[in-house]
């Protein structure tokens, strides 16, 4: 079994550590919490979360796309409409939370399975260029971690803020 190359081990495993990462920033918040926009913002905790699950399954399908074909072309996705139009809202973070982490292990799986020559293979995004799956995964770990720190400023302008 092929392992992690060298050059993409660090950026593997934060990006197995991100939905931990998320799972831990949001403990202890209730229903109320996890629902309330801070003033100024425009997310929510659950929006976040909600975002994460999404954001993932996009990441997910790219993934298999660039392995399985040669040169896909990635389509974009609006994080704004799908905020509006797949009722963040109304969903549920526990279960967006348990999505992301199956997602974030099923794409370890096939991950740990590549060679050196499959983390270079890529994809075309439209607007970021040519992404590989090395990129993938880098941008996997530094959006997790991203979102991890805006929850933990979500958490402190909420603890300012009356309850709802």
């Amino acid at each position: 079994m092929p392992s992690i190359p060298a050059a993409h081990r660090e950026a593997f495993e934060a990006y197995l550590a991100g939905p931990s990462r998320i799972r831990e920033a949001v403990t202890g918040l209730d229903q109320t919490r996890l629902s309330q926009r801070p003033a100024g913002s425009e997310w929510s905790v659950r929006d976040v979360i909600i975002h994460l699950s999404d954001a993932e399954l996009v990441r997910a399908e790219r993934l298999r796309r660039i392995v399985a074909e040669e040169s896909p072309e990635l389509r974009p996705f609006d994080q704004d409409l799908w905020k509006r139009r797949l009722a963040y809202l109304w969903r549920d973070p526990e279960l967006a939370l348990t999505l992301l982490e199956l997602l974030c292990h099923a794409n370890a799986e096939l991950l740990r399975q590549l060679d050196a020559a499959g983390w270079e293979r890529s994809g075309l995004h439209p607007e970021f260029g040519p992404m590989t799956v090395g990129r993938l995964v880098r941008l996997g770990a530094d959006h997790f971690a991203d979102h991890a720190a805006h929850i933990r400023a979500l958490r402190n302008a909420l603890a300012e803020t009356p309850r709802a």
